[in-house]
């Protein structure tokens, strides 16, 4: 059972500081980011903790796919990515990694790094938000699915906060 433990506004709290703040905590739970869009559909991303340390994240705004970082790194041939998700179509509750995995499409440790990457980068966009809601859910578990992750969160939060200022700087 889980119960809301942190909310807020973000023009408040930055994404990088209430990061910093689960991960110093210690916290498990799950994260709950939401903004408005101008003439679009609401953004939400989420992200599942594990004694402070980010396990999974989604979103629902443009964000490269776990398939799509296969089939660029070479690793997965473009037929095999539109099989799975024709399959993952049919059963919504299977993750693709475990799909391409189960089929032998791509490796364990190929789709590990793969969504990996694909974590970061919904987490290098969700630092980039100065405006929206925030929630976390203490005790609120990821999925059964979901691939346990490595991830060093002080990094990936410089980095992503080093990638923005380029790209505020290249504006």
């Amino acid at each position: 059972m889980s119960q809301t433990a942190l909310e807020g506004d973000l023009r408040h709290f930055q994404p990088a500081e209430v990061l910093q703040l689960l991960q110093l905590a210690q916290a498990t739970g799950r994260l709950e980011l939401s903004r408005a869009r101008a003439g679009a559909e609401p953004e939400t991303a989420e992200v599942s903790f594990e004694a402070g340390r980010p396990v999974a994240a989604r979103t629902t705004g443009a964000s490269v796919r776990t398939g799509e970082i296969l089939v660029h790194r070479g690793q997965l041939a473009a037929p095999a990515l539109e099989a799975a998700l024709a399959e993952q179509r049919r059963r919504p509750e299977r993750r693709i990694g475990a799909l391409l995995a189960t089929a032998g499409a791509a490796s364990p440790p190929e789709v590990a790094a793969a969504v990996r990457e694909a974590v970061r980068r919904v987490l290098y966009g969700v630092l980039l938000w100065r405006e929206g809601r925030f929630r976390f859910s203490a005790g609120a578990r990821p999925e059964p699915e979901d691939l346990p992750l490595e991830i060093d969160l002080d990094r990936l939060i410089l980095e992503g906060l080093r990638l923005a200022d380029q790209a505020r700087a290249g504006s």
